[in-house]
């Protein structure tokens, strides 16, 4: 069954002035209060999306990899796998330094604790530019400059997400929640309803709409998921969530 916890725990702390709308970084901010559940309710990426990404990217041992809003470390791991260099920025300092204990065994991984649009980037530039879940909560009027400006020419920017499905005969969690998304969250509609994982398996389309500088929708593309932008080369890639693991 799909679980709302991780937007619930979002809600918890404005119900004291349920009428007003949250800041979206706020509520960002809320994970870092409860890292160790965060990290235990938060769903993983599977390995196959990473085996694209080094398909499509090139990314290698040789690379050099900049992650943004690192979380405690879902990607962080699959990353540091991979054998490239990774530089993982959070903003969240509890977030972070739990992030840090489940990447210790790794020595090419280094976690700092800042927000993107802050980062002291100390001149560094990097082949790709990796956010799990978590472009988002990056201000967008910073954001997309700041990705190109910390990216070597022809570098990578991978966007990574879930969609979250339903299955046939499921129970409608997320329609019974939808209210109070909408509520502490405005501005999705199509909360309740979520699409049938068959549906998102079997398009040949891709899934899911990016947001680009230029204020248009990016869909996607079948296979990879490959956007082009004029002054760079961009990857989206989406992995399905199954709700009910």
């Amino acid at each position: 069954m799909a679980s709302p916890s991780t937007n619930l725990i979002a809600c918890a702390l404005v119900t004291d002035a349920p009428k007003m709308r949250p800041n979206p970084h706020d509520l960002g901010r809320v994970f870092n209060e409860v890292p160790e559940l965060y990290d235990r309710v938060r769903p993983g990426y599977p390995d196959e999306l990473f085996a694209d990404l080094v398909a499509v990217t090139g990314t290698d041992d040789r690379s050099s990899v900049l992650e943004v809003g690192c979380g405690t470390g879902q990607a962080t791991r699959s990353l540091a796998a991979l054998g490239c260099s990774v530089t993982a920025i959070e903003p969240g300092a509890d977030m972070a330094a739990l992030a840090r204990q489940r990447i210790a065994s790794f020595r090419n991984v280094e976690v700092e604790t800042s927000t993107f649009e802050e980062w002291d980037d100390r001149g560094r530039r990097f082949d790709a530019l990796v956010a799990a879940s978590s472009w988002h909560w990056v201000d967008p009027s910073i954001g997309w400059q700041r990705a190109h400006d910390v990216l070597h020419p022809g570098g990578w920017m991978a966007l990574l997400g879930h969609v979250v499905v339903r299955r046939p005969g499921e129970p409608e969690v997320y329609a019974e929640t939808a209210d109070l998304h909408e509520q502490f969250c405005p501005g999705n509609p199509g909360w309740g309803h979520p699409p049938l994982e068959d549906d998102v398996r079997t398009t040949d389309e891709g899934w899911g709409l990016v947001d680009d500088p230029g204020g248009r929708a990016l869909t996607p593309n079948p296979g990879h998921g490959l956007c082009g932008l004029s002054q760079r080369s961009w990857c989206v890639l989406e992995s399905v969530f199954e709700g009910d693991r």
